[in-house]
């Protein structure tokens, strides 16, 4: 066979073969066999009964091995944990859902990030799930493809802060999506990149209640088909306030705000 595939489709079509003489009550014989990958078919070449058909003799230089239960016992200790432990145990102990607890475990370097960054957040940090979620989404998404984040600018412990600020709603998701650019192209830390560009989430009591009350004036025909209903006409005026803001202003405090001066 001169490709992959045909190997592969070999290996299927002597399965197919072997399944159907076993399922009729016969016997696989050791033989040579050739696929023909234009038809698909196998035929026989020449019959090997005995282990020196095959030219098989014992290694001189080798002695024999016996296996002890020491033996095993310490190679099932030197063993890492395997990747459907540990997304069980993610599962199990993080409340990770299924799907990020798999890519976590499946992909080592992401799942020894992520638990670095779960211990950096400690008890009073972020939830498992929010940095498993950009860990795996808004991190790997800014770093080549295959990359391992832990050889990036954005250190564990700066990815914990970062959600930290985000989950006391000190920044907006648009705001830490920001921050985030700045730590994968020059590090540091999230506190101080956020007081440097002044992206400190807004007070809804203040200006941004301000704001939302310029957007829904600019957007009148919007807004009434809001009060109306229509759900999906709020996103001018959910825009119109991020511009304002640049970004500082949290979506859903802004569409709380939106709904409260409708008086919905």
């Amino acid at each position: 066979m001169n490709s992959f595939r045909f190997i592969e489709r070999g290996i299927r079509a002597e399965i197919a073969r072997q399944e159907r003489i076993l399922e009729g009550g016969g016997e696989v014989v050791q033989e040579t066999l050739h696929f023909d990958p234009g038809s698909g078919a196998i035929s026989s070449l020449r019959s090997k009964e005995e282990a020196h058909d095959y030219r098989y003799f014992p290694e001189p230089d080798l002695v024999p091995v016996a296996i002890s239960e020491e033996m095993l016992s310490a190679a099932r200790a030197a063993l890492p944990e395997l990747p459907a432990a540990r997304a069980e145990r993610l599962e199990r102990t993080l409340a990770l859902s299924p799907d990020s607890a798999h890519l976590l475990a499946f992909r080592g370097e992401l799942g020894d990030y992520f638990e670095r960054a779960v211990l950096a957040a400690g008890d009073d940090g972020a939830s498992a799930q929010a940095l498993a979620n950009w860990v795996t989404g808004e991190l790997v998404a800014r770093l080549e493809d295959g990359a391992d984040p832990a050889a990036s600018r954005v250190s564990p412990q700066a990815l914990a802060a970062l959600l930290a600020l985000l989950g006391e709603r000190r920044i907006s998701v648009g705001a830490a999506r920001r921050v985030l650019d700045r730590l994968v192209a020059e590090g540091g830390e999230p506190g101080e990149i956020v007081r440097a560009e002044g992206l400190t989430a807004m007070d809804s009591e203040g200006e941004l209640a301000g704001i939302v009350a310029a957007a829904l004036a600019a957007n009148a025909a919007a807004a009434e088909r809001v009060r109306g209903g229509n759900e999906k006409a709020i996103g001018p005026i959910v825009g119109h306030v991020m511009r304002e803001t640049k970004g500082r202003a949290d979506g859903a405090e802004v569409a709380r705000l939106i709904h409260a001066q409708l008086g919905l």
